[in-house]
């Protein structure tokens, strides 16, 4: 057994995101696969609303890493990436990967640019619906209608309280290896702001072309995977 992955998933996913393509690929090439439904998520498609802090997912994430006898690589993606920065603080882990990850400085630019460019998410923001806006505007997670097909109705309801605390920024360092990953196409966070994050921690950059913001479900996420098997295999 190489070593244990651990996978944290993003707003309104569960995880199940993980099950299908990412965790067959990486047991196959010899590692421990467990992938963290955070506290709500555990039911996909579900509607029922939850209210959970951040620093709960946060706590969520030091509690599955405690039961673990080593040091795992811990994969986090959009929100996940962002709970993973702020576990770093704090916590260790062997290496870890940004995937679509919440930038360092913040969500409070991707959440406009969403804002500007669909007007119609309004409505759902402020009765603190976060799963109507992906339900609505599913090509904001999926580069091709027939994925977004498939798994949009997996979705589940997210915590407002916890969507609200990703626009806060961090400040602290993080001196495990990392690599962030993003896609070309997404359409939540942009290139320059993968780029950002990189920089702002001295990590490896890997841009997916064509990539969305789900890169682990896309049609062609063995860009992706591997990727991280190169990088992995690397360091």
């Amino acid at each position: 057994m190489k070593g244990t992955i651990l996978f944290v998933h993003g707003v309104c996913h569960s995880a199940w995101c993980w099950e299908e393509k990412f965790i067959p690929y990486f047991q196959e090439l010899g590692y421990q696969c467990i992938a963290l439904n955070l506290p709500g998520h555990e039911t996909p498609g579900s509607t029922h609303r939850i209210s959970y802090s951040l620093n709960d997912y946060i706590q969520a994430l030091h509690q599955a890493v405690e039961k673990l006898d080593q040091p795992p690589i811990i994969i986090g993606h959009s929100m996940g990436g962002m709970i993973l920065q702020r576990f770093l603080k704090k916590g260790h882990c062997k290496k870890a990967i940004l995937l679509s990850s919440v930038p360092p400085s913040g969500a409070l630019m991707a959440s406009l640019r969403v804002i500007i460019r669909n007007l119609g998410t309004l409505p759902y923001l402020f009765t603190g619906n976060l799963l109507g806006v992906f339900r609505k505007y599913p090509q904001l997670m999926f580069n091709e209608a027939k994925i977004a097909e498939k798994y949009t109705p997996k979705m589940c309801a997210e915590s407002f309280p916890a969507f609200l605390a990703l626009v806060l920024p961090i400040f602290h360092k993080i001196t495990t290896p990392l690599l962030v990953i993003g896609g070309s196409k997404d359409q939540l966070i942009t290139v320059d702001e993968f780029a950002q994050t990189a920089n702002r921690y001295g990590a490896t950059l890997e841009i997916i072309e064509g990539g969305s913001h789900d890169l682990m479900l896309d049609e062609d996420y063995l860009q992706t995977t591997g990727a991280i098997k190169n990088w992995l295999e690397e360091k």
